[in-house]
């Protein structure tokens, strides 16, 4: 009996494997390749959650032509419950309304709700559903992009979703720190309704491959990544750093060529910067960091833990005047499988709201030492041992 149930257990593990390894063939095969340069001349840093949902919203009441919109988690709530509402008047009134949500991230939204939404004229889908083939590598698979355009003038992009705890209601998590933009630029909104159309079709008609890439000399480019491309970005941006590097986000679990390049920067002098939540909304993700913070700690690289709430956002500051924004975290999860949308700004003038806001939020923060590492609870080393199993799952 024995020997039959490992054997069993052999055969499914075997499956689970073969099925990560095909799907990330498959996948990888078929994603899209996609940046768009232009010059930005202007965007909006939004850093809180009521501020977020006030021009969210007071753009989606004035929209008169189209709404595109894409959120990777969307709650069963009173802030849920108004942005249904929204969607559904400006359905009724007559505007092409389109809301797709990624399946998992969208659990909550119940079945009555989705319906209310159609009857109404919204075009509702959920991306990313499990199925075959493909199955487990799918269930690890999300939709983590986070986009709205507005009439094709004006787009938004980042950490946000849609639910009450990002307007910090959420006792456990207290105040919600995330960087979000609003971009007044029709060039990059039709852009990203290009984007958001490649999403919306092949939900219902397969993968196609026809984006290209701009590569004219710009001050800012839009990228959109999946099945392992952010990973080749990651690296080669930490490889291109001569002075500093600062990365915030709300997870820290990168690959092992990722990591290594990082510890290469180190080794060449680059200031290198980690901020994180001290709160972890996951019960192993603050674990699953610590062996990385402990060797970058060892080879001079700081790390700052955010103790004003919980810090959610996606940011990467390259040598002072170079930015990564957008909806990516710094998890093998962001950049194996999920697909992502990023804006690589390179402009002084236009990052300086991002510097201040980074440097507001190093000094709600503490810095992280060796010792302290090695004083933590038993809880969270037991974890630590734990989350190596699972950091590519996290």
């Amino acid at each position: 009996m024995i020997t039959w149930s490992i054997a069993i257990a052999c055969i499914i593990i075997l499956f689970i494997w073969l099925d990560f390894w095909l799907g990330s063939k498959y996948f990888k095969k078929n994603a899209p390749v996609f940046s768009y340069e232009t010059n930005l001349s202007d965007m909006e840093l939004i850093t809180e959650g009521k501020d977020f949902f006030d021009l969210l919203f007071n753009d989606l009441n004035k929209a008169k032509k189209s709404i595109r919109i894409c959120f990777f988690i969307v709650g069963n709530d009173a802030i849920s419950q108004e942005f249904f509402r929204i969607l559904q008047d400006k359905a009724q009134s007559g505007i092409p309304v389109y809301l797709l949500m990624d399946w998992m991230g969208s659990l909550k939204v119940k079945r009555k709700y989705i319906q209310r939404l159609k009857k109404c004229g919204v075009k509702v889908k959920r991306g990313n559903k499990p199925m075959l083939p493909f199955l487990f590598y799918r269930l690890n698979r999300r939709n983590h992009r986070k986009i709205a355009i507005i009439d094709g003038q004006i787009s938004y992009l980042g950490g946000f979703n849609v639910g009450k705890e990002y307007l910090g209601a959420d006792p456990k998590l207290g105040h919600w720190k995330d960087y979000h933009i609003r971009l007044p630029h029709p060039s990059l909104a039709i852009t990203m309704e290009k984007i958001f159309s490649y999403d919306w079709r092949r939900e219902g008609q397969g993968l196609t491959n026809n984006y290209y890439t701009n590569t004219s000399d710009r001050n800012c480019a839009l990228t959109i990544t999946e099945a392992g491309q952010l990973e080749l970005n990651i690296i080669e941006w930490i490889n291109h750093a001569t002075d500093s590097i600062m990365i915030g986000s709300p997870y820290f679990i990168p690959t092992k060529r990722v990591f290594s390049s990082l510890l290469a920067a180190l080794e060449r002098g680059v200031e290198l910067t980690i901020l994180v939540p001290k709160k972890a909304d996951h019960p192993f993700v603050k674990a699953a960091a610590l062996p990385f913070f402990k060797k970058i700690l060892k080879h001079g690289g700081s790390v700052y833990y955010y103790n004003n709430g919980f810090y959610h956002t996606k940011v990467i500051l390259i040598d002072h005047n170079w930015c990564d924004i957008g909806t990516a975290n710094f998890d093998q999860r962001s950049f194996l499988y999920n697909q992502e949308i990023n804006l690589i700004v390179n402009n002084k003038n236009l990052i300086r709201p991002i510097k201040h806001a980074i440097s507001k939020d190093l000094s709600d923060s503490f810095l992280l030492t060796e010792q302290a590492i090695k004083q933590m609870p038993i809880t969270i080393k037991i974890n630590r041992v734990l989350s190596r199993l699972l950091r590519p799952f996290l």
